[in-house]
């Protein structure tokens, strides 16, 4: 490919990146992407083969989600000195941050809850991918088997995402307030989980 092909196509990805994260996705379409980009809607065409095949490379060279390095950065040692139900509580808060500083993964995960489609398809894939590879990873570092560490993380992170996505145009002081009151909540309930 020519250099001159691949900018196109990065300004293509970008641009429909651009337009979900500011117009959300009914305004996402072969024409705004193209005027977005700067392009003629042909070239989507012939790099991408149609607006489908546009939204699954989006979905694969665009880096959305966090990476499971990013919430788990303690050595097994680092881990093991911490109590399962304090270091999942850490990690929980290391996810919130996660979500909140990505934007466009908010508001694609807004999406994903009315629309089901090959984007909205691949990228819960990913995300739920990482989500698989954090709990065997958490799995390796405790050997506790009364504690089901997927069921606890799929939970919590359920209200997570529905929070964070609810809240991600408010001010503020509210999501601090929702924010307290769910770690406050997690907190207690990881506890009483593991008692």
């Amino acid at each position: 490919m020519t250099r001159s092909r691949l900018l196109t196509e990065q300004r293509i990805l970008d641009a429909l990146g651009t337009l979900l994260l500011e117009q959300g996705y009914p305004a996402v379409g072969i024409n705004a992407i193209a005027r977005q980009a700067g392009c003629d809607k042909v070239l989507i065409y012939r790099y991408f083969g149609g607006f489908d095949e546009l939204l699954l490379a989006f979905a694969e060279t665009t880096n959305l989600w966090w990476e499971v390095d990013e919430i788990m950065t303690e050595t097994v040692s680092e881990c093991t000195a911490i109590a399962l139900p304090e270091y999942l509580q850490t990690l929980l808060n290391r996810y919130v941050s996660a979500l909140e500083s990505r934007p466009l993964a908010l508001e694609i995960m807004a999406w994903e809850m009315s629309e089901h489609n090959n984007l909205t398809n691949a990228l819960a894939r990913s995300r739920s991918e990482r989500g698989m590879e954090l709990v065997k990873r958490i799995r390796k570092y405790y050997h506790q088997p009364t504690i089901d560490i997927g069921g606890v993380l799929g939970v919590f992170g359920a209200a997570i995402n529905y929070l964070v996505i609810r809240t991600r145009k408010h001010s503020r002081q509210y999501k601090t307030e929702e924010w307290w009151r769910l770690q406050q909540t997690i907190g207690k309930l990881l506890q009483a989980y593991a008692d």
